[in-house]
């Protein structure tokens, strides 16, 4: 029997979509399901490379050891700094790590600073810091943010504007410009003869020869994945974006970051916004073939990874 298309049952369906579209906001907002906890894929190797920090001097003068995604620990002038934290899945509730963290959050031991270049939950991981070292200072690019950290119990929480400094210790911490589809900020990290870059999400945008000309790093954290939203501008380098950024900065050392997520929800991955395969293998190729006396590094997790001076 063929069912007439009536004006009630238009209605109905019209109604059904707003609420599955009002459920999809409430996921990709992280309301619910930003709770996942990734095991450690490389607890042992992590706390070896610990113990190399202590043991090792030059080690601990600069050292760049990946947990994974865009969170890094950087060991510089004897400091320890996190970036970006990200542990539990999945964020906005559709993106997860391809690659778990090499350990969990509770297991990172001191830090001297956490630094979080934007609000977005796979950089500013909120419950994970909750699980970190309190005494840490937490240097953040918006007041919000500071807000948040200082709910989890960080007493010592700093906002930084382009191009302030701060004294973590014997390290220098300075916020550059960066550019994303929220505010955002990046670091440049300072001290016993050694400087990283860390980008943070930021796309390729003209200010990246300003902190070129200031610093010249001598090791640069890259993203990479070119993530888009769909019919929108690009949000994030893409691998031959990135090695355009490290030939302007003229660092010695690049490693990409931001490219071990994927969709965990089908809609976003194939309507909401895009990412670029492989960009960790095409960012180490393409820096390989065009950026000669340049050495490009993808680190496994917990690798320990020295930096130039």
């Amino acid at each position: 029997m063929r069912r007439l298309i009536t004006r009630r049952r238009v209605l109905g369906a019209l109604a059904s979509l707003a609420g599955l579209s009002l459920l999809e906001y409430e996921s990709l907002s992280g309301k619910w399901d930003h709770a996942r906890i990734r095991p450690a894929t490389a607890a042992e190797a992590w706390a070896k490379a610990m113990a190399r920090l202590v043991a090792e001097p030059a080690l601990a003068a600069g050292a760049m050891v990946h947990v994974g995604h865009s969170t890094h620990l950087l060991s510089i002038a004897g400091v320890r700094l996190l970036t970006d934290p990200w542990f539990d899945d999945p964020a906005f509730g559709a993106m997860a790590h391809a690659v778990g963290p090499a350990v969990r959050p509770e297991g990172l031991g001191p830090l001297g600073a956490i630094l979080v270049t934007h609000d977005h939950a796979d950089h500013a991981d909120m419950p994970a810091m909750d699980r970190m070292d309190k005494r840490a200072a937490a240097i953040v690019a918006t007041a919000g943010l500071a807000a948040k950290a200082k709910a989890r119990g960080f007493t010592d929480v700093r906002v930084l504007a382009p191009w302030e400094s701060t004294d973590v210790g014997a390290a220098k911490v300075t916020a550059v410009p960066a550019e994303h589809d929220v505010y955002e900020i990046g670091f440049v990290v300072e001290g016993a003869g050694r400087s990283v870059y860390f980008a943070g999400d930021s796309r390729l945008f003209p200010g990246i020869a300003a902190i070129g000309e200031r610093f010249r790093p001598t090791a640069a954290i890259l993203p990479v994945d070119g993530t888009r939203l769909r019919g929108g501008p690009l949000q994030v380098m893409r691998p031959e974006d990135a090695v355009e950024a490290a030939r302007t900065l003229g660092s010695k050392l690049v490693f990409p970051s931001h490219a071990e997520s994927y969709f965990s929800d089908p809609l976003a991955g194939h309507v909401i916004a895009t990412h670029v395969a492989g960009a960790n293998a095409a960012f180490a190729a393409l820096a390989r073939e065009r950026l000669p006396g340049v050495q490009a590094k993808v680190p496994a997790p917990a690798e320990v990874c020295p930096l130039p001076v």
